[in-house]
C-alpha cells in the first residue's frame, strides 16, 4: 500500500504548506524558477480558472465517505488477506479527521486526495487477494471529480514586465509539456527543461512571482497524474 502512504504524506504537507508566508517556490530573485522538478512541485492549490465558480457551485461528491463504503464491502480470500486493507482504511479515515481539523483546507483537494488513495488501493487489493469493488455510477463521480482536478490551467497575461514575461513563457511551455505527457519517462524528459527556464528577474513585479507559482503548481498537478494514477486516471 505504498502508493496510500505517499498520496497521504502528500495532501498533508500541502496542508501545512498553506501556513507558510512567501513567493512561491521557484519564483525568488535569488532563486531560479527552474530549481527542483516539477514532481516536486508545491502540493496543489487551485488557481481559479475561468469558470471556476461554476464548477464550486456544484455539488461535491462525498469520495471521501464512499470510498471507506467500498472498503468495507471489499472481499478477500482469507481473513489475512482482508487485515491489510485495515491500515488503507485508517489512513482515509485518519485523512479526513486531519483535514477537518486544519484551518483554511480545501474541502475539494479533500476529496480528491480520497479518489486518488481509493483508486491506489484499488490496484494493490488485487496484489493481496481482495477484491476492491467500485460500482460505476462511484466509478464516474470519481473521474469526473480527478479529470476537473487535473484539467485546471492558470490563463496567462503578460504581466508588464518583459523580463518576467519572458520566463513565463518558458515555465508555459514546460507545464504545458508536463500536462501531455502520459508516462514516467516522459516527465524525466521535462523535468530536463526546468534548467533552461532561467530565474525570475529581481525587478519581477508581485504579479509574476505570483503567476510563476501557480504554472508551477500546474505542472505539478499534471506530474501527480501520471506518477500515482498511472495511465489508466489518462483522459
Amino acid at each position: 500500500m505504498k502508493r496510500v502512504a505517499i498520496a497521504a504524506v502528500l495532501l498533508l504537507v500541502g496542508c501545512k504548506d498553506k501556513t507558510r508566508e512567501g513567493p512561491p517556490a521557484g519564483s525568488q530573485g535569488s532563486g531560479g524558477a527552474g530549481q527542483g522538478t516539477i514532481s516536486r512541485a508545491p502540493s496543489p492549490v487551485p488557481p481559479k480558472p475561468p469558470g471556476a465558480e461554476a464548477a464550486a457551485a456544484e455539488p461535491l461528491p462525498d469520495v471521501c465517505r464512499s470510498s471507506l463504503v467500498v472498503l468495507d464491502q471489499a472481499t478477500c480470500k482469507t481473513p489475512e488477506d482482508r487485515q491489510r486493507l485495515v491500515e488503507p482504511r485508517k489512513a482515509i479515515s485518519g485523512l479526513v479527521e486531519a483535514l477537518s481539523k486544519a484551518g483554511g483546507s480545501d474541502p475539494r483537494q479533500t476529496q480528491v486526495m480520497c479518489a486518488q488513495m481509493l483508486l491506489a488501493i484499488e490496484q494493490d487489493a488485487t496484489k493481496l487477494g481482495c477484491a476492491v469493488a467500485i460500482d460505476a455510477p462511484r466509478r464516474k463521480e470519481i473521474a469526473g471529480l480527478l479529470d476537473a482536478w487535473y484539467g485546471q490551467r492558470t490563463p496567462v497575461a503578460p504581466t508588464g514586465d518583459a523580463a518576467a514575461d519572458a520566463v513565463i513563457a518558458r515555465i508555459v511551455a514546460m507545464r504545458d509539456a508536463a500536462c501531455d505527457c502520459r508516462d514516467a519517462a516522459c516527465l524525466d524528459r521535462v523535468d530536463q527543461q526546468l534548467v533552461g527556464i532561467g530565474e525570475m528577474p529581481g525587478s519581477a513585479p508581485p504579479a509574476a512571482r505570483t503567476l510563476a507559482g501557480k504554472l508551477l503548481e500546474d505542472a505539478g498537478r499534471c506530474a501527480t497524474r501520471v506518477r500515482m494514477l498511472g495511465s489508466a486516471a489518462q483522459r
